[in-house]
């Protein structure tokens, strides 16, 4: 499973994306709450932009909902979810007709943009003493869309090869050489800083 935790006891996506498939709205809700944080974290490293990832959010998981029926249960919630909420949010980038921006994220998910978990060759983000984790930030900022979300599917959220390759819809094989070549640019921003 992914980087999400669960608490003794809750129960598994499955049991309730199937209640709310029959109407439990309650279960929707429960997976919502489990969910919101990654996926607010992917429309906010697509849009860089509060009001843009809050809206792609909730759409996110109003056209979720309404696609439960045709959900194939092989696949992970997380990852359909992020299949879903990169495509709404780059749709809400183009529609407001702003231009990408780099604010920097709400205090609720500080540090959204920097990988949480060891990246090879770069160690742990959160073992970096601060002006290190600063460049980290700031090297992850200047990276393209496509590299922010393969490390953040892997590292961020901390999904397996297959989850981030249904996730960002690339092969399993194609994860290692996106996220390889997202690190390599990371590292040579990193020396550049």
């Amino acid at each position: 499973m992914t980087g999400t935790t669960f608490a003794p006891g809750e129960p598994a996506d499955i049991t309730l994306v199937e209640a709310a498939r029959r109407g439990d709205l309650y279960a929707w809700e429960r997976l919502v709450r489990r969910y919101q944080e990654p996926v607010y974290r992917i429309a906010w490293l697509v849009v860089r932009d509060y009001d843009l990832a809050e809206q792609a959010t909730s759409s996110t998981f109003v056209r979720a909902f309404r696609a439960l029926p045709s959900k194939d249960d092989q696949d992970a919630l997380l990852p359909w979810l992020i299949r879903i909420v990169a495509g709404e949010a780059r749709q809400q980038r183009r529609e407001s007709g702003r231009p990408r921006r780099s604010e920097r994220p709400p205090e609720r998910i500080a540090g959204p943009q920097l990988p949480a978990g060891p990246v090879p060759g770069l160690g742990s983000s959160a073992e970096l003493p601060p002006p290190q984790r600063q460049a980290l930030t700031e090297a992850f900022d200047r990276l393209g869309e496509d590299d922010r979300l393969v490390i953040a599917a892997r590292y961020l959220l901390g999904m397996s090869r297959s989850e981030a390759a249904s996730a960002l819809a690339l092969g399993s094989g194609l994860v290692d050489e996106a996220l390889s070549g997202a690190v390599g640019r990371l590292r040579t921003r990193l020396g550049s800083a």
